[in-house]
């Protein structure tokens, strides 16, 4: 896999369209941007421009009475449970259930439900050949779901460009060995016009191929890494038509955390290779999966507990739409999630061109000191916060 700069490819930069990179903007243009990007939120309230500094942030249009629903974002691309809360956070619409186990546990796919309606919604929301994956990696995870939970080093190196190109390049063998082993998986035989059944000529398999195949389910297991990308690549073959909208984020091209982050990922698109369903590998490529990355990185929203300030963290999701607000430690928008909606209101009067900003803090960080927060943002967000707030401690 290789990291490009064509405009035109799934792994190049998004400079141009760039939705949610930084804090707040300066001195914004009051000009609205003459192309909505794909999937950018869109009302009379608010409009998306271009700024000099935080690429491209939303203001207001007109003025905005406190308390105002200005947006719901319902476009839930990819999301993350993380394994030890997947008993007591349904699936579905991540009620927690506060160390309780929920009552409807579909033990084949790894997921709990606090009702038949969740399940089943879940079950459409994912489709047949999402249900087939989620069981194939289940099956694997179940055999060896005790490999991978060593604690993460912090403060690790980010891999560059170059060590992630050479990361993906590594295994590009072993790949294709384990793809042809697979797709040879298929029928050998066709019905012709006539009615008869024909013989396909059938690739030659060796004992290389299933090495490659057995060499890859022999190494070490990460699931929450195979979470993300099944998640990803059942959303990327069932909708296609919204592609775009994923295309459109802010991109980060190290986003992998460490060395270990990145050789998870690549183990783990090896295992996936290895075990999903046979109509889903031309959507498991190094491209896709590390453009899945790039997009999560400065775009995911923390899937947390909502009665106590958010203190339970359980994963994470990304809603294209929702990207697209700025961030400032002294937001005048309140982002609230209902079920597997996040929903935007005016948190005080807001006059018309104002900009619209969040927050990325969760409640505990917000009460944290200008060096702290600051601290914080360029760890998980890669920016220097300059909002209000900060420049005026």
């Amino acid at each position: 896999m290789y990291l490009s700069d064509d405009p035109t490819s799934t792994t190049s930069s998004s400079a141009c369209s760039i939705s949610r990179p930084s804090s707040a903007s300066s001195a914004p243009p009051r000009e609205a941007v003459k192309s909505l990007p794909v999937g950018a939120p869109s009302t009379n309230l608010f409009e998306v421009r271009d700024t000099p500094t935080a690429g491209r942030a939303v203001f207001a249009s007109q003025p905005i009475p406190e308390g105002t629903l200005l947006w719901r974002s319902d476009d839930l691309t990819l999301s993350v449970l993380l394994r030890e809360y997947r008993r007591e956070v349904c699936g579905q619409c991540f009620t927690y259930e506060y160390g309780r186990d929920l009552s409807i546990r579909d033990q084949s796919v790894g997921f709990a439900f606090c009702s038949t309606e969740c399940q089943d919604a879940w079950k459409r929301w994912n489709g047949e050949i999402g249900v087939t994956a989620w069981t194939a990696v289940e099956t694997l995870v179940k055999k060896r779901s005790k490999e991978d939970d060593e604690m993460v080093e912090e403060g690790l190196p980010r891999p560059n460009r170059k060590a992630i190109t050479k990361a993906w390049a590594d295994v590009e063998a072993q790949a294709s060995l384990i793809r042809t082993l697979r797709e040879a998986e298929q029928s050998t035989t066709t019905t012709s016009r006539s009615g008869t059944v024909e013989a396909v000529e059938a690739v030659q398999i060796t004992k290389q191929h299933r090495r490659a195949l057995s060499k890859a389910l022999q190494q070490k297991i990460s699931p929450d890494v195979m979470a993300f990308i099944v998640s990803g690549i059942v959303w990327h073959h069932n909708n296609p038509q919204d592609w775009p909208k994923v295309l459109a984020l802010a991109d980060d091209q190290t986003p992998y955390h460490s060395a270990d982050d990145l050789a998870a990922f690549v183990r783990s698109y090896l295992h996936l290779l290895a075990i999903l369903p046979l109509p889903l590998l031309s959507s498991l490529t190094p491209e896709i999966v590390f453009l899945l990355s790039s997009r999560d990185s400065h775009n995911s929203f923390g899937i947390r507990s909502l009665e106590d300030d958010g203190s339970e963290f359980f994963g994470y999701g990304c809603w294209p739409a929702a990207s697209y607000f700025n961030h400032s430690c002294g937001p005048n928008i309140e982002k609230k999630r209902v079920g597997r909606v996040w929903e935007f209101r005016a948190s005080s009067e807001i006059e018309d061109g104002e900009e619209l900003n969040i927050t990325y803090l969760s409640g505990e960080e917000r009460k944290m000191s200008r060096g702290k927060r600051r601290e914080v943002l360029k760890k998980n967000w890669g920016f220097d916060c300059a909002c209000a707030r900060c420049e005026a401690s």
